[in-house]
């Protein structure tokens, strides 16, 4: 028996391969990509760099990144993939398969998916992770030894992030497949998208997110404010896109809708009744298209920018060539300050001389800094 749900999901996979081709190279790119993230934060090579706190931090925000992306892209697909297959599930119950015989159906082609798109993933970014740290060392000017290596960790955290992906995503299957009727999952390829409400809380929600990831982007002057706020920035613009998409489309439809002048027009009248009944299905698509647009342009521009930006931000964080600093722990008592000061200098200049560097400027600092003890109401 056991074999007849393994040879119906592997026919049904196969039948069904225009639909899975796309979702399980989606997904193989997906756990490529974020293989790779994770591979370069758990670097040991790139720990040792000056910077890996930052460097660690700004891959972690693109673990963080992608993982969203992720969660939201493939559970969108495979939600249009079960809505196209509820009339080939209809007709298995009405040949007589129980739905807990449907069920186990549907955990062998999860499974299978699943195995299939994380296994090829993380090949893909084992074999990718070497080349894109060599693309990194190279931009950055790095110059060390790079040799093959596969993280452990980096394997692990893929495997239990996406294999909650898919976990979830086969819920919701089964859910589908249990509260429907055997009528209904006939016409479910076939039903048409009700009329959604419109929700203007949901909408205002979105736009309050996409302008607050947009102010904190524009407001954002300092490189280490950047770091810390910019995975709060994606995320809000990512759901804030998604909002606007799923209820703010509607709301605008249905205002539209309601000024008759517009609406009561040959040009107007088919496309705003269309667009309403069919976004509730399109937006998820559309919003996943337009974040995926801007997070490679954002990926694109920012790493353009703070390479071309790196010389200028190096001279306002370290202005000068060389630095020396010379200090007195404790000033005894019986050297006069003014004495200790010039022999400060005096080694300061030493050292310059020594290094045998044309200084064409420099600057001089005195620091001074003592320690107050209160006894009683001495001080």
């Amino acid at each position: 028996m056991n074999k007849i749900y393994s040879r119906l999901a592997f026919t049904n996979i196969k039948n069904n391969k225009t639909l899975y081709m796309p979702y399980i190279i989606s997904g193989m790119v997906m756990i490529a990509m974020f293989y790779v993230m994770m591979f370069l934060d758990n670097s040991k090579g790139l720990s040792k760099v000056p910077g890996a706190d930052a460097l660690a931090s700004i891959m972690g925000l693109g673990c963080g990144t992608i993982a969203v992306f992720s969660y939201i892209f493939l559970f969108y697909t495979n939600s249009f993939i079960i809505k196209r297959r509820k009339k080939e599930v209809g007709i298995y119950n009405i040949l007589g398969m129980e739905k807990r015989h449907i069920a186990r159906v549907l955990i062998i082609e999860t499974l299978t998916i699943a195995l299939a798109a994380i296994v090829s993933g993380i090949i893909a970014g084992i074999l990718f992770s070497k080349l894109m740290i060599m693309f990194l060392y190279r931009i950055t000017n790095i110059k060390a030894q790079i040799d093959f290596a596969v993280s452990n960790g980096a394997v692990v955290n893929t495997i239990l992030i996406f294999g909650v992906l898919y976990f979830l995503t086969l819920i919701y299957n089964l859910m589908q497949v249990k509260l429907a009727n055997p009528i209904e999952l006939l016409r479910g390829g076939n039903v048409g998208e009700k009329e959604p409400k419109s929700k203007w809380l949901i909408a205002i929600i979105g736009l309050g997110c996409l302008a607050g990831g947009y102010y904190i982007a524009i407001t954002t002057k300092s490189p280490l404010q950047v770091l810390s706020l910019f995975f709060v920035a994606v995320l809000l613009v990512i759901v804030g896109t998604y909002l606007l998409f799923i209820s703010g489309s509607i709301v605008i439809l249905k205002a539209l809708r309601k000024n008759k002048k517009f609406y009561y027009n040959k040009k107007h009248f088919a496309a705003v009744s269309g667009m309403i009944y069919r976004m509730k299905q399109n937006a998820g698509g559309l919003a996943s298209i337009c974040v995926l647009s801007t997070m490679v342009l954002v990926v694109v521009s920012t790493t353009v920018s703070m390479y071309a930006g790196m010389e200028g931000e190096l001279k306002q964080r370290y202005p000068s060539d060389i630095s020396v600093y010379s200090w007195y722990k404790e000033v005894p008592a019986d050297v006069n300050l003014d004495d200790a000061l010039k022999e400060a200098a005096a080694d300061s200049d030493k050292i310059i001389a020594d290094s045998a560097c044309n200084v064409k400027d420099s600057k001089s600092y005195t620091y001074f800094s003592w320690t107050v003890f209160r006894e009683g109401d001495r001080v």
